[in-house]
């Protein structure tokens, strides 16, 4: 089951990557302004949000399975109706319709890999799940380089929209069948689930870091190919060290993931935000592919490792009849981040500023995510 879990994570991770891969030669393809391609950046992430924050909530009450399929089945639809998109209007409503699909499925696989692993490798098994999205976001870059991808921006979404229709059908068959509570879920119930029990210090710290930690995430994962071409590296090479940053995610989060286990997630949280911060500050004023590259690992390992140690501490706070409510909400809760963060980077660009000015703006968000996380460490679980 871990494996099809993992091929789910790997799909949403494509995606988000796939829009920034494409952008080099999309946005010229469609004639889209640095303005409008932020909002197009988003617009899968405003997407993803609106359907974490219902999908677990739904998920809870008629089960994980059939709304975890239909979601996977939902984008691989959308997906390839990316590759058809010919001007900015028609590729805003097809890129909502998108993350809309996905939007429920990471709540409901984090809830899984928690519930299915054992007290002493929870926080692992939750990084080996969420590992599947940078591992997917590098599987994007790798395509992105491709002679065919090359020739055509049209080949991401298509690879993208045919993947996720081959693994939904596996989905069904594997996912266990499960019982919800129908009884447990009354009015106000989620907000009791959220708010109620001593959870509110919690939830409020879980959200505000999920937020902080996309923000800066998203930003790098739909920008960072385009500003390197700004600075005059080659696409394939841009594309190379997007590759690269995705897979220091998924090292990042496994190896956080051991270490959480076996000595708590305060110091490994505090420590890691604190390394992002000084490798983006390095990155902001790096020259050279081969030292970019290396710091493009570094931030990713960083990065992903700090968020998926904050995927495996958020379920125990919930109760488990409504986990993928309390999941789902934090999840959507970081979507915001995620849609402000390319919103702000084409901002920033339409300003006039530099790669090294967006890099190097994120600095302090990172420092206030490491903050909130380490707090977070202090609150007992409540569940």
């Amino acid at each position: 089951m871990w494996l099809v879990c993992l091929l789910a994570a790997m799909i949403e991770g494509f995606d988000i990557q796939s829009m920034g891969v494409a952008a080099p030669r999309m946005l010229p393809a469609l004639h889209l302004t640095p303005g409008q391609a932020g909002w197009a950046f988003s617009a899968s992430l405003i997407g993803l949000m609106v359907g974490a924050s219902f999908g677990g909530v739904i998920a809870d009450r008629v089960g994980r399975r059939p709304v975890l399929t239909a979601s996977v089945a939902a984008f691989g639809v959308f997906s390839l109706l990316t590759a058809l998109a010919t001007g900015f209007a028609p590729l805003l409503a097809v890129r909502f319709l998108t993350g809309l699909g996905l939007g429920g499925a990471m709540p409901m696989l984090i809830a899984l890999a928690s519930e299915q692993a054992s007290p002493a490798r929870k926080a692992t098994m939750v990084a080996l799940i969420a590992g599947g999205m940078p591992l997917g976001g590098a599987v994007a870059g790798l395509v992105a380089r491709t002679p065919m991808a090359l020739d055509d921006w049209r080949t991401i979404f298509l690879v993208g929209g045919l993947v996720p229709l081959v693994v939904a059908p596996l989905l069904y068959l594997v996912l266990p069948v499960g019982r919800p509570d129908r009884a447990a879920h009354q009015s106000g119930d989620a907000a009791r689930a959220l708010f109620g029990a001593g959870r509110w210090p919690a939830t409020a710290c879980l959200w505000l870091s999920y937020a902080l930690v996309a923000l800066t995430l998203h930003l790098l994962l739909n920008w960072l190919p385009t500003l390197l071409v700004a600075r005059g590296l080659p696409p394939a090479s841009a594309f190379l060290v997007s590759a690269l940053f995705n897979l220091g995610g998924m090292s990042g989060g496994l190896a956080f993931g051991l270490v959480v286990d076996r000595s708590g997630a305060r110091w490994p949280l505090l420590a890691g935000f604190a390394g992002l911060a000084v490798a983006l500050v390095l990155l902001a004023g790096a020259s050279g592919e081969p030292v970019i590259a290396a710091l493009a690992f570094a931030a990713g390992f960083l990065l992903m490792g700090g968020q998926f140690t904050l995927y495996g501490l958020t379920p125990p706070y919930y109760p488990a009849t409504v986990r993928s409510t309390g999941v789902g909400a934090a999840v959507a809760a970081g979507r915001v981040g995620s849609i402000l963060g390319p919103l702000a980077a084409a901002q920033l660009i339409g300003g006039g500023a530099s790669g090294a000015a967006v890099v190097g703006a994120l600095v302090p968000v990172v420092i206030v995510a490491g903050a909130v996380a380490g707090l977070l460490t202090v609150f007992p679980k409540p569940s």
